[in-house]
């Protein structure tokens, strides 16, 4: 026992690196993947969350037929059992309605226009009591089989606005007599019951003449019934999913029992798009995963190289003690016997790492093998090594720089191995991506790592022939402090191929976050000048010809683009309609001033900027409405009138028509004859400058009630003016449901890299610090001061350790480019598909982490130094003496 303690004394230095390595291992295996699960699932339900309830619900919707003997209630709770347990079970609420068709629904009434009924929706459904207040009168009670009149209560808002009250009477299709007993106010209006019936919280009130007034009265189930021989009456079940229950662990299960879902309405049809917004999320989170992972096997690997550099340390310095086990007959099995039972101490450590990731919050993952693997491989490291060094005992060790002049036909095997495993790497990530079945490749995410230990043996070739030119040019000049330091480096660089290897994976890791980091960046901002076009976009439902002249006026506005934009034109040859585009009318000077003004990186075509007035509008359009279109002309409709267009050109986007949008047509304004121009009233600016969002949307307000005034009857018309700046824009896309996971992706990679890239300067420094010390206190005595000793320390290291850096900075540049394929960065940039960007600021932290490292180097050598005691070296002869 006394002999184990004092062996450990005497490692104790190395064996606490070991275990401080295997504990930061532990907590990244363990925890890293917790709290990566804790982020998306957070995204994922907040994702969900703010889905409108046509996409996160399941609602079943049909007729009853006439014979049918079910009541809507019963058929709630038999459409929820025939779920699979995945989706009942996180059933939170459920809903029954039954309403009539809106256009099936006219009335005449007091206080009612007369020219065009207004159309009155007649509900009813369970929940409705518990979501209300009753403000005045009472609940309908409608006897079955009562002649009388329809008993229906409306919401406070929609009594004051269609000037209705208590006793207030109305005739649904001249036919049945509807009588108000109850004004209610609801609970809260923003309560995902009244979802589907927005106007049945406040009415649609019309801004066009001849456009209806429309809103839902209700009734119960009785009252229902008397209306049901006039109009269609349409049943629906409505189940709402808990988005708390939901994660990543079961999503497939819940995708696949939504799919399944939609065959097992019974007599009725599923409206839902939860299972296709779940499978849009599955497909981002996989992508940011495998960043993730590529991320974490980078550092992972990296902390795998320090242990063995350790390793190695702790049984170089041990060489004579098991040189002399060996002399006095021990076997080599018994000596690595000795050092694993001293390397076991490591398990302790890995445990403690283990225990801290468990403590981080977040759903577990099953990474414990990883941990054990690692854990085998400290614990191993040592007694392996010493097997090895025991076969061959010396007790007076090697030189490092004869040691790395014999290249082995065993080692180089290895590194051509090492290269083309790299190398199939990239061909395999090219052409299957880092997730092609949903699970992360584990040798396919190394291969990054690969890549830069490849690099590594490549540098170590190649640097040491380069070096000796220089030592030997340095030898022509004054002073010795330069030809001593690059002549020991060109020496010696082999010999640290470890230390060299893991400095470059290290730096090459957070480079390659930095760099995707930064892709990402800029796509995104790439993305918001295609969705904005313009400083700030102004939206609204329509402004009058005013309008643009009063933004223009507002402080700090540079220019205005009116525009109008709509969702649903025709597009038609001839008589003959071939599809629904997005038609976007934009005049292109006032266009081409705007993204010039406010910066945004996209030029209009010339056809559009300059189109003047003609026999045919010159018009672009999308590759889908060309292919639609089959020619070089065609019509729209945008607003119930007809434009014809010949095709000026065919462009995949164009601001501000949102990113992905594959089916539109832009009209210049400019190019439309003035005749034609009375239906494109504005319905968004496009802005350039910096002004006062208030001040921009008063002015869209006092536009738009303008606008209602001239019209049909605005005696209610509340004008809604919608203000988005650039920043806005950006900010959005920085709030997509995995950003969260990305951001911490790139934070680990970015922090551990650099950190364990110091780590492993100082192992350069330990492992050639024997050799350097002993020429240190012999040129000592030829005149050598501490100032020269130093600076031979900086200009010994300085060509490797610079070298390795900029070597993984620029592996770490050009992994990206080499996987971009695989890295599916459109899942993060909108859907735009863009180029690996250079960051100027990685060029600039590989200086700073050369500097860093060097003044790491000079720490890490003087307490080496001052521990070692240079000053008996000459009267010791070794260190190895002066330590026994």
């Amino acid at each position: 026992m006394k002999g184990w303690i004092a062996r450990v004394r005497a490692g104790a230095g190395p064996l606490a690196l070991l275990g401080v390595l295997t504990l930061a291992a532990g907590t990244l295996v363990v925890g890293a993947p917790r709290i990566a699960n804790k982020l998306t699932d957070e995204g994922l339900r907040n994702e969900i969350s703010q889905l409108s309830y046509t996409s996160r619900d399941l609602t079943y919707r049909g007729p009853k037929p006439e014979d049918a003997t079910w009541t809507p209630g019963r058929r709630l709770e038999d459409q929820k059992t025939v779920f699979y347990p995945a989706l009942r079970e996180r059933v939170e609420r459920s809903w029954w309605a039954a309403s009539t068709v809106p256009e099936q629904s006219p009335v005449r009434g007091t206080g009612l226009p007369e020219r065009t009924p207004p159309l009155f929706s007649v509900r009813t459904g369970s929940g409705f009591e518990e979501q209300v207040d009753l403000v005045e009168g009472r609940f309908p009670k409608t006897a079955p089989g009562s002649a009388g009149a329809l008993e229906v209560v409306l919401t406070k808002w929609n009594a004051e606005k269609l000037e209705q009250r208590i006793g207030s009477t109305f005739r649904f299709q001249d036919q049945v007599t509807m009588e108000v007993v109850g004004i209610v106010e609801p609970h809260d209006e923003a309560d995902t019951f009244w979802e589907p019936v927005p106007t049945g919280l406040r009415a649609y009130l019309p801004n066009d003449d001849g456009d209806p007034y429309r809103a839902v009265v209700f009734t119960d189930e009785a009252g229902l019934a008397r209306v049901a021989r006039l109009a269609q009456v349409v049943y629906e079940w409505r189940y709402r999913i808990d988005a708390a229950t939901l994660d990543l662990g079961v999503l497939p299960d819940v995708v696949e029992a939504t799919s399944v879902a939609r065959r097992q309405g019974l007599e009725t049809t599923l409206v839902t798009g939860l299972d296709g917004a779940l499978a849009r999320f599955a497909a981002r989170a996989r992508a940011a995963q495998a960043l993730l992972a590529v991320v974490q096997l980078g550092a992972l690997c990296t902390l795998a190289g320090l242990v063995l550099l350790a390793a190695r340390v702790l049984v170089t310095r041990r060489r004579g003690e098991f040189a002399l086990l060996r002399a006095r007959g021990g076997a080599i099995l018994t000596i690595g016997t000795y050092t694993l039972l001293e390397s076991l101490l490591v398990i302790p450590a890995a445990v403690a790492g283990g225990l801290l990731g468990v403590a981080l919050p977040g759903r577990p993952a099953l990474t414990w093998p990883i941990l054990v693997a690692f854990t085998a491989l400290a614990v191993l490291a040592v007694p392996v090594m010493t097997m090895r060094i025991a076969r061959d005992p010396s007790f007076s060790g090697e030189r490092a720089d004869v040691a790395s002049a014999r290249v082995g036909a065993k080692r180089r095997t290895a590194e051509l191995s090492l290269l083309v495993l790299a190398g199939l790497g990239v061909w395999l990530l090219r052409k299957r991506g880092l997730s092609e079945t949903g699970e992360v490749d584990v040798y396919l995410a190394a291969v990054p790592a690969l890549l830069a230990a490849g690099a590594a043996v490549a540098m170590v070739r190649v640097v040491p022939p380069v070096v000796g030119r220089l030592g030997r040019l340095a030898a022509r000049g004054r002073g010795a402090v330069g030809f001593l330091g690059l002549s020991r480096a060109g020496r010696t660089a082999g010999a640290v191929i470890g230390p060299v290897a893991v400095l470059v994976v290290a730096v090459s890791t957070a480079v390659f976050s930095v760099a995707v980091a930064a892709t990402i960046d800029a796509g995104r901002d790439r993305a918001t000048d295609l969705r904005m076009a313009a400083d700030v976009k102004v939206d609204g439902y329509y402004f009058d010809d005013r309008t643009a002249a009063e933004l223009a006026a507002v402080p700090g506005v540079t220019a205005v683009a009116p525009y109008a934009l709509e969702s649903a034109g025709d597009i038609m040859i001839g008589e003959q309609r071939r599809g629904t585009v997005y038609a976007l009318v934009l005049d292109g000077p006032s266009y081409a001033r705007v993204l010039e003004r406010s910066g945004v990186a996209y030029t209009p075509p010339a056809a559009f900027t300059g189109a003047t007035q003609g026999s045919m509008i010159p018009a672009l359009v999308s590759p889908e409405a060309a292919r639609q279109l089959g020619g070089e002309a065609g019509m729209v409709t945008l607003r119930g009138r007809f434009y014809e267009f010949t095709v000026a050109g065919v462009v995949d986007g164009f601001p501000p028509i949102a990113n992905g949008t594959t089916n539109f047509v832009v009209l210049p304004l400019q190019a439309i004859p003035d005749n034609a121009r009375q239906a494109l009233l504005p319905n968004g600016f496009l802005l350039a400058g910096d002004p006062d969002p208030a001040a921009l949307r008063a002015a869209g307000d006092a536009g738009q009630q303008r606008w209602a005034s001239a019209g049909y009857d605005a005696r209610a018309y509340e004008p809604v003016t919608t203000v988005t700046t650039w920043d806005q824009a950006r900010a959005e896309l920085d709030r997509t449901s995995v950003n969260a996971l990305i951001t911490f992706a790139y934070g680990i990679g970015a922090g551990t890299g650099v950190l364990l890239a110091l780590l492993a300067i100082g192992f350069a420094v330990v492992s050639g610090a024997r050799g350097r010390g002993t020429v240190l206190s012999r040129l000592r005595t030829m005149g050598l001061t501490r100032g020269q000793g130093r600076r031979l320390l900086l200009v010994e290291l300085m060509p490797v350790v610079t070298v390795a850096v900029l070597t993984g900075a620029v592996v770490g540049v050009v992994m990206p480019q080499l996987l971009a394929p695989a890295l599916g960065l459109a899942a993060f940039t909108d859907g735009l598909e863009v180029g690996v960007t250079f960051d100027p600021v990685v060029a600039g932290a590989a200086v700073a982490l050369v500097l860093i490292g060097m003044l790491t180097a000079l720490a890490v050598e003087t307490l080496f130094n001052r521990r070692l005691r240079l000053g008996e070296v000459l009267r010791l002869g070794s260190f190895d003496a002066g330590e026994s």
